[in-house]
């Protein structure tokens, strides 16, 4: 079955804002984390395989 019409109501519309807003807790512990650019790229370890003997 095709969508053949999609609206979403006002109602609808501030639901899935309220939802998708952080709450404060977790606004301040995301302030509080360096961004992705900030932190130091960590270099990927190659780990060695064990020998089979």
């Amino acid at each position: 079955m095709a969508l053949q019409s999609l609206q979403i109501g006002a109602v609808t519309a501030m639901r899935a804002r309220d939802v998708s807003r952080p709450s404060q807790e977790q606004q301040e512990a995301a302030d509080r984390r360096p961004l992705r650019d900030e932190t130091p790229r960590r270099e990927p370890g190659r780990k060695e395989q064990p020998r089979r003997k």
